[in-house]
């Protein structure tokens, strides 16, 4: 898959290829997460205005379709007029955006949803998930009850499709992350009440009781428990590290090539050096990096550069160059 991207967000440029594993690393408020973000409004469009049969006119469902993931994603602040141009498997889509709204979505004539069978992503940006879980299920009963008249309670799109994907068991093929119940000391189930909560050395606790990091790597675990971790399937992680310690940054790192190996294409965004050795090294060991991909958002571009896993380095260790500089007044104080 190719993304190219021209005044989208803060992002005045951007052209990235999403395959097995795609990383896109820099500072925060570099352009990172709008790429994610159209990755994920692009092919939710894609896949839903794909199943609308005899529709009057079918660039019109997805100009629709796509003005509103814009406007649950963006606020409707995606651009004042910009360009989008994606490529799926051979089958090319452009997007014109202007005055902050879809007006142009071509589609190849000759695209069909069941080939390739396009899936659904997933995008993860925080535990935070668990801990509304509870109003999130009050808005989902309130929906199923009153079909005709919804309201829009304003939760991310991205949330409400996680909560679903978390509620339900999948097919039967999915990658199997074994390791998570070890790293965090239990795993999260469900109980007689249909409520998730981590169970630990026989005890069950209440989700808002865990730590953050235990939260994210849970999401992981029921994810991969009921098989939502499948080849061909689209993850994208924004800033995964967050809200973990260093140690549990190169677990995840290792389990999210392992995911590349078997065919889950991942798209990461991360500002830790922790994190993003960790990538470099573990695909290098497992799959000589042949299907990685290394991106650095600076200055409102995403190019691609043979030199930008060290210009990644370079601009991440800054802090560490900072504290030398530090020990060496004090040496010399």
């Amino acid at each position: 898959m190719k993304l190219r991207l021209v005044n989208i967000g803060i992002l005045t440029e951007a052209d990235v290829v999403i395959d097995a594993l795609t990383l896109i690393a820099g500072e925060n408020d570099s352009g990172k997460s709008t790429v994610g973000k159209v990755l994920y409004a692009l092919i939710k469009t894609i896949r839903w205005a794909s199943h609308v049969k005899d529709a009057p006119s079918q660039e019109d469902i997805y100009i629709d379709k796509f003005n509103n993931y814009i406007k649950k994603l963006f606020k409707n602040q995606i651009s004042s007029q910009g360009m989008i141009d994606f490529d799926y498997h051979g089958y090319s889509f452009h997007v014109e955006i202007k005055h902050h709204r879809c007006v142009v979505f071509t589609f190849p004539k000759d695209y069909h949803n069941d080939e390739p069978k396009i899936t659904s992503p997933l995008l993860i940006d925080s535990p935070y998930i668990w801990q509304i879980w509870s109003s999130l299920q009050t808005i989902d009963i309130y929906d199923k009850m009153n079909q005709g008249d919804k309201i829009d309670f304003d939760v991310p799109e991205t949330l409400k499709d996680l909560y679903a994907t978390l509620m339900i068991n999948s097919r039967n093929d999915g990658v199997q992350l074994n390791n998570i119940k070890s790293t965090i000391g239990g795993e999260f189930i469900k109980n007689s009440s249909g409520q998730y909560i981590f169970k630990k050395d026989g005890e069950e606790i209440n989700l808002i009781n865990t730590a953050m990091g235990v939260k994210y790597l849970g999401t992981l675990q029921v994810l991969s428990k009921n098989n939502h971790l499948y080849a061909g399937q689209i993850l994208i992680l924004d800033e995964p590290e967050v809200h973990l310690h260093p140690n549990w940054q190169l677990k995840l790192a290792q389990w999210i090539v392992e995911l590349s190996q078997r065919g889950v294409n991942l798209l990461i965004n991360s500002h830790s050096p922790y994190m993003i050795e960790a990538l470099q090294r573990y695909s290098q060991e497992y799959h000589g990096q042949a299907k990685t991909h290394y991106y650095l958002a600076d200055q409102g571009k995403i190019l691609p550069n043979n030199q930008a896993l060290s210009l990644i380095f370079a601009k991440l260790s800054a802090p560490f160059a900072e504290f030398d500089r530090m020990d060496s007044e004090t040496l010399h104080g």
